[in-house]
């Protein structure tokens, strides 16, 4: 690996803008492409706010563009003129016309700032997430061509073509390229295809019993970062069926009750941030909340998931990763032993789960599209 002035010549280096909502599970997807291109020399600065922002500004250099959001509120703002649309979030289901309308709330106020940004900056490319589509319409203002890099499981290009049609009445230049993470076998997204690569918070601490493999079948539990420390409908539920359930079950970040509660079953067990990718390998099983962080970080490892539906697009990704066989769909308060113990030993989902993670391991690089961006951008 080299450093940040070492790989490119002064002639050759770009300049290159990534542009994220304020939430963690919009950026850090794109946290690998950014800081492999700073590795090789190029000038990098990423424009997101809130916990995003804090996170990264220790790798990279962040211009604060967006505060932090309040996405209940965001909703409400969004939706409460649209009662279907605010239906089918509420149920999981949320299409890329009611995710527009949500995030149209929180792109507005991006919008100058973010300009003001990208004017001292000077980017040669802006690189963007689909709910981050201001960062188009700065780009256009500019004359700078923008990148579309999916995030999650959902089309991208059709949630910024909604979200575009929210925040101006003026046609924006289509991207130059779109990037997809998405495994085909699991939903079909138009762009160039990307592997999937894992990116933990900066200062997770692993314990080293999760480094290692364990001499019981283990299922590794993580809940929601918006949800805070209260309480957690899908780890009562996980408490519940514990005693019954012949594995370790290890929950990241538990709840305020959980974490305080002294007569847990003798199978569960707790930790604070870690990163999944390190403790996935020598898990038998995950339980999450179905955002796409956390259905990404199973599916890279290969191992079996049960997802909890929950408003957004979160009933989406389960539903699709139940479909492909590589999980299960189980709404939080409902989760059983019985869902557990199939989960740690139907040997379908174990080997749909693996062939979905050699899909992914399949895909280019970041390297690749790094390699990629670096010719595109340099011979323009």
């Amino acid at each position: 690996m080299v450093g940040p002035d070492a790989a490119a010549e002064d002639g050759d280096r770009m300049r290159v803008l990534f542009v994220a909502m304020p939430l963690i599970g919009h950026l850090f997807p794109m946290m690998p492409l950014a800081e492999t291109l700073r590795e090789r020399g190029h000038e990098v600065m990423v424009a997101t706010g809130g916990d995003a922002a804090t996170v990264v500004r220790a790798r990279l250099p962040v211009a604060d563009v967006a505060p932090p959001i309040d996405y209940l509120r965001a909703a409400v703002r969004g939706l409460g003129r649209h009662p279907v649309l605010a239906l089918r979030s509420g149920k999981g289901m949320a299409d890329a016309r009611g995710g527009a309308h949500v995030f149209a709330v929180t792109n507005r106020p991006m919008i100058e700032p973010l300009l003001r940004a990208a004017i001292e900056f000077r980017p040669q490319v802006i690189v963007h997430e689909p709910f981050a589509s201001a960062a188009a319409i700065v780009a256009d203002q500019l004359g700078v061509p923008t990148i579309l890099h999916n995030i999650a499981l959902d089309n991208g290009t059709v949630i910024r073509r909604e979200l575009l049609a929210l925040l101006t009445d003026t046609a924006v230049a289509s991207p130059a390229s779109t990037l997809s993470i998405a495994p085909p076998s699991i939903v079909r997204v138009g762009g160039r295809p990307l592997r999937y690569t894992p990116y933990c918070t900066p200062g997770a601490d692993t314990p080293e019993f999760l480094r290692e493999p364990s001499t019981r079948r283990r299922i590794l539990v993580t809940r929601s970062t918006m949800l805070g420390d209260g309480p957690d409908t899908m780890l009562r539920a996980i408490v519940r069926a514990a005693p019954y359930v012949d594995a370790d079950i290890v929950i990241v970040r538990p709840d305020r009750k959980t974490s305080r509660d002294t007569a847990l079953p003798a199978n569960i067990h707790t930790t604070g941030w870690i990163a999944l990718h390190e403790a996935l390998p020598h898990c038998t099983a995950m339980v999450n909340h179905a955002g796409a962080g956390s259905v990404y970080a199973a599916l890279h490892a290969g191992v079996p998931q049960l997802a909890t539906p929950a408003p957004g697009d979160r009933a989406w990704n389960a539903v699709s990763v139940q479909r492909r066989g590589a999980g299960l769909s189980v709404p939080a308060r409902s989760i059983t032993a019985a869902h557990l113990n199939t989960l740690i030993s139907d040997p379908d989902l174990r080997a749909s789960a693996r062939a979905v993670a050699a899909e992914i391991a399949a895909m280019p690089s970041v390297t690749d599209i790094a390699d990629e961006l670096t010719h595109s951008v340099g011979t323009r």
